[in-house]
């Protein structure tokens, strides 16, 4: 049986758009060395996509496109997922219809989701996005990239925290698990913190991350006071004794030397401790990094707002009995808006950073079936 998909759609660009791509939906196993990629054929023109394909068994066109794992709905969505990110304006779709054979088409219905300009800051690189369609040869990369992009829609619809944290988890996870640097970690290192101090401290990142570390940096500028009555409430209601101060800011794993996150630790010392002169005996080395008053170490501002947002996200899973926001705003909501964002370019900036060279030990820019087999 064929099948065809057509979107039609209407967006406000110049930009004229003639590609073509093989969408992976199946492998089929031939013997333990070979194997055959069966594929659909995806036609993105400006305001038409068409997908088209054949199926040896009968179509089921009444339900083939509504379970969230069915490869025609996945389709669709990737193929728009690109034109989002190659126009970066609104996709205003007119209409989604399947035909199988030519007959019995179908409207699909559909929620306007891509209504808001992708600013150029949250797209993502279109040679990434293309392993959206190679979910059979690359499935790591592809699974990936979807999780992302589903994240970025929704982010820029309704700017919220836990999307922002939910891209950032795919990304650190996704680095710690494959990265060159991590391969041979310790098998029981699968903590959120230990993935993300790792990830944050590689040597080769913070030039890829700097449209991150510049908004870091605007907040901190404009708005330290903010992150100091953040972090103040954090340490005290988990109720953070002397000795567990440090690694509760992770200041252990992160060595913290910039001076403005340095004085704001200062500051939530003498007043949580009533103290003023004990700050080396809580975190190791301070009285030297401070009296430095150094700020090029501008990467510690996403460390420590890393640090924050982990907490924050915990809490919002497993740390409140309801919805903070529930009737009454939540008084940080503004505050936690800048946060979400920052840690939201901070995802964009890590799918962007990804390159062959530093994933060559975990194969996946390999093609799966040509991989080695690793012990």
């Amino acid at each position: 049986m064929k099948f065809e998909i057509i979107i039609n759609y209407n967006v406000d660009s110049d930009l004229e758009l003639n590609k073509e791509f093989e969408y992976e939906y199946y492998r089929h196993i031939v013997s333990e060395e070979n194997s055959d990629v069966h594929c659909d054929t995806v036609q993105l023109r400006k305001n038409k996509i068409t997908i088209k394909g054949t199926r040896i068994k009968s179509i089921d066109i009444e339900n083939c496109w509504k379970t969230p794992r069915s490869n025609y709905r996945r389709c669709i969505l990737s193929s728009l997922f690109y034109i989002y990110n190659y126009f970066n304006k609104p996709i205003d779709i007119t209409s989604i219809k399947m035909s199988i054979d030519n007959e019995n088409e179908m409207a699909i219905p559909f929620v306007q989701e891509f209504n808001s300009s992708l600013p150029k800051c949250f797209s993502i690189d279109l040679s990434k996005i293309e392993y959206l369609f190679k979910d059979q040869s690359f499935p790591e990369l592809s699974k990936l990239l979807f999780r992302l992009l589903h994240s970025q829609v929704m982010f820029v619809n309704n700017q919220e925290f836990y999307t922002a944290y939910r891209s950032f988890n795919s990304m650190y996870t996704f680095i710690y698990t494959n990265h060159n640097k991590f391969l041979n970690k310790e098998a029981d290192s699968k903590s959120d913190k230990q993935a993300i101090t790792s990830v944050l401290k590689l040597e080769s990142l913070e030039k890829s991350v700097q449209k991150s570390i510049d908004l870091a940096t605007i907040y901190f500028d404009n708005k330290s006071d903010d992150l100091y009555k953040l972090l103040f409430l954090w340490m005290m209601n988990e109720k953070v004794g002397k000795s567990s101060f440090s690694g509760a800011t992770w200041y252990n794993e992160f060595l913290y030397d910039n001076k403005n996150i340095l004085d704001i630790l200062k500051r939530i010392i003498e007043k949580l401790y009533n103290v003023n002169d004990e700050y080396t005996a809580i975190l190791p080395k301070f009285n030297g990094k401070f009296k430095k008053k150094s700020d090029a170490n501008k990467m510690n501002y996403l460390q420590i707002i890393s640090a924050y947002a982990n907490y924050r996200r915990n809490k919002l899973l497993h740390g409140e009995d309801v919805d903070p926001t529930f009737l009454i705003p939540d008084v940080n909501a503004d505050i936690l808006s800048e946060i979400a964002t920052i840690i939201f370019q901070l995802s964009i900036d890590l799918v962007n950073y990804i390159n062959a060279d530093d994933f060559n030990s975990s194969q996946i820019f390999i093609i799966e079936n040509a991989r080695e087999i690793r012990s």
